[in-house]
């Protein structure tokens, strides 16, 4: 199975796009995202502007079972729970389920984008192939 990625220049330099669909039943929230393909992120975090889009209230992520956990996140640090049993879907290509990292402390000046981590990867058995001179990329 190939999903198709986007190569293009954010944020500073070139990076690999992935665009998806995410769905969840507590709390409910649906969206579109595009995320940063990102091979240093352990994990696949769900970005405060993408939270914000969606409406996710600070009620809805106080029902969230898990704990608060200090994650790295664009030079910084974010307290986030665990979003269980998110579904992610890529266009016609491949859907999924699986734990998602959500931010769970109001942080305004926050601008940065959803990251989609290596655990995805690992979870899916993908490989990222990135060909930056064609401006290529799948999983």
């Amino acid at each position: 199975m190939r999903i198709p990625l986007q190569v293009r220049d954010f944020a500073g330099g070139l990076r690999v796009m992935a665009h998806f669909l995410i769905r969840s039943e507590k709390p409910h929230l649906f969206g579109s995202i595009e995320s940063i393909v990102d091979t240093g992120s352990p994990t696949t975090i769900l970005g405060v502007p993408d939270t914000k889009r969606m409406r996710v209230s600070q009620i809805q992520l106080k029902e969230l079972e898990s704990r608060k956990e200090p994650h790295a996140y664009g030079g910084g640090q974010l307290k986030t729970k665990i979003l269980r049993g998110a579904k992610l879907k890529f266009g016609e290509h491949f859907e999924c389920e699986m734990d998602v990292q959500i931010p769970v402390e109001e942080v305004s000046e926050c601008t940065q984008p959803t990251i989609l981590g290596v655990d995805f990867m690992e979870k899916n058995k993908f490989r990222l192939v990135f060909d930056p001179v064609k401006k290529r990329s799948l999983f």
